[in-house]
């Protein structure tokens, strides 16, 4: 009977096979769960909810979304207008009493309200995918007519930029990556290596979405070009709404990410506030409220940042005590 001694080339070679093999079986293991988990490209995933079918929503007298606010307003009754982009609208909500705009009418109609008043009507002035000139382009359509008592600026941090998925930001960004994966034969042969290339695009097209927003307040003149827009807009609306008599409000509506102390848009909210105070505008920042949640918890969709319902009650109760100081402060002029 042969024996292998310590040291021998017999138990040399038995080592390194040993671990060569549990190499592999741990890549077969791993490949296996892989495939078993595997989900589509997130930009495949991304280019199914943007052509899903689409939300029908009721459209008003003035083309917006909502009901119908007829004729001139009665004494008893005060009229909010929210002028904003796809966030006030309520993209990806179908049912429209749970987006911020119904739920703070029906909050305001159900509680305490300034002595003489009855009712309040909240007309949703969101209009997907705009920028600050639309919003005043709304205003010459709807100020007169809906006479507003307050107007309120929803103002998503996108909204003094040109970061816009409508206009193409992520179009170039989302073809390269596509491009690069088809030429990949590990990409398309390993759904492990999938897993991780698409995990690290996503990282990487996040990091390009925010530089992007942070050029468009703190880079150069080219790079703040919209921001700069906006400011004179925003400021073209106040006068607008003052000299009609209303009460106008700033607010500030973060983007729903890594909503914790180390928030990487914190400096783009702060910048905000302080251009709306330093301007005379009564003001809230809706990040504290947001604090502490899990953003994709609140989005409509995996790949879809808008707010859900669950999104659009937070806003609402932060709303809510801003509103009212509005229509107490206006009652008082």
């Amino acid at each position: 009977m042969s024996t292998v001694r310590a040291g021998s080339p017999r138990r040399k070679l038995r080592t390194p096979l040993a671990l060569l093999l549990g190499v592999l079986c741990a890549v077969s293991v791993l490949e296996i769960v892989a495939r078993l988990c595997h989900e589509a490209p997130w930009y495949e995933r991304l280019e199914s909810e943007q052509t899903a079918r689409p939300i029908r929503w009721r459209r008003n007298q003035y083309g917006l979304r909502g009901p119908d606010h007829a004729g001139p307003r009665l004494a008893t009754t005060r009229r909010v207008l929210l002028i904003g982009d796809s966030f006030t609208f309520g993209e990806g909500v179908e049912d429209g009493a749970l987006i911020f705009p119904a739920v703070l009418e029906r909050e305001l109609n159900d509680g305490p309200r300034p002595a003489g008043v009855e009712r309040v009507e909240i007309l949703n002035g969101g209009i997907p995918g705009s920028h600050s000139q639309e919003w005043v382009d709304l205003w010459a359509k709807v100020g007169a007519a809906f006479a507003p008592d307050v107007v309120v600026v929803v103002f998503f941090l996108r909204d003094g930029s040109r970061v816009s998925a409508k206009k193409g930001f992520f179009d170039p960004i989302r073809k390269d990556i596509v491009l690069r994966n088809r030429d990949s034969r590990l990409y398309q042969s390993s759904y492990a290596f999938r897993m991780l290339r698409d995990r690290l695009d996503r990282a990487h097209v996040e990091r390009l979405y925010a530089d992007a927003i942070g050029a468009a307040y703190f880079g150069d003149e080219s790079q703040t070009e919209e921001w700069r827009n906006a400011q004179a807009n925003l400021a073209k609306l106040r006068d607008l709404a003052r000299a009609q008599g209303a009460t106008f409000g700033f607010v500030v509506f973060p983007i729903l990410v890594e909503l914790n102390e180390d928030y990487p848009f914190r400096p783009v909210c702060e910048l905000l506030v302080d251009f709306a105070e330093e301007n005379g505008m009564p003001t809230l920042d809706l990040l504290p409220a947001f604090l502490g949640q899990d953003g994709p918890d609140l989005w409509v969709a995996p790949l879809n940042q808008h707010p859900n319902p669950a999104g659009h009650a937070i806003a609402a109760r932060a709303l809510l005590p801003f509103l009212r100081g509005l229509l107490e402060s206006h009652e008082q002029e």
